[in-house]
């Protein structure tokens, strides 16, 4: 099974592709759902591995419903990570009644140039998942979809996973709450390339090697 790890610091950056990492997801503020992380951060971690870098796209954790100001924000990150030669971006927007934010998905696509797009958990938040899934599948440049099947981990997600992975015209990525004692059953009953981990590969908040060989076969 590969994994797309979630890294906060070049240190950690280093030491989950040394553990055997695939991919990672590069944040800040982990402990709050992330945002974007610095601009020194994302350069030197592209700078440092050889792995796919993609970097969370995301202002503030207030809500996935964002104002101008948030916009022309996300808009110059973007700019940014495309600049310094990221892989991919992770974003998500939904409308203040929960729609999937197509205004907002359209300016991200037309400002992400050649980068790998990843549409992130504010798809667990909308008002409905198929819905969502629906107006996703309208926007080929949506190359991946972060869900726990709209639970709290992708476990208990684990039906509407797979409901979701056959309407799904993108990739889809399963996350949260995935650990070595969980990742078997998900592996059994839905079939992915990759699964995204954060704390399923940390004792006490730090990368822990001894939780990526099992997860790693």
């Amino acid at each position: 099974m590969n994994v797309e790890v979630i890294v906060t610091t070049l240190t950690e950056a280093i030491q989950a592709e040394q553990f055997g990492a695939k991919r990672l997801e590069l944040i800040a503020d982990m402990e709050n759902g992330g945002i974007t992380p610095s601009f020194g951060t994302i350069r030197n971690v592209v700078e440092h591995v050889s792995i796919p870098v993609h970097v969370m796209i995301r202002p503030h954790t207030h809500s996935f419903h964002y104002n101008e100001d948030d916009v022309e924000t996300m808009l110059a990150d973007i700019g940014l990570c495309r600049e310094l030669g990221v892989d991919g971006i992770v974003f998500g927007a939904l409308t203040q009644d929960g729609a999937i934010d197509e205004r907002i998905l359209g300016e991200v696509i037309k400002h992400k140039g050649e980068m790998t797009l990843t549409y992130h958990r504010a798809f667990d938040a909308s008002r409905d998942l198929f819905e969502a899934m629906d107006v996703l599948n309208e926007y080929p440049e949506v190359d991946i979809l972060l869900t726990s099947g709209g639970a709290n981990t992708a476990l208990e997600g684990i039906e509407t996973l797979i409901a979701l992975k056959e309407r799904a015209e993108m990739t889809i990525l399963p996350g949260a709450g995935i650990t070595v004692e969980t990742l078997p059953i998900l592996q059994e009953h839905l079939d992915v390339a990759m699964v995204h981990i954060g704390n399923g590969v940390r004792t006490n908040g730090k990368l822990d090697e001894g939780k990526f060989k099992p997860l790693l076969g």
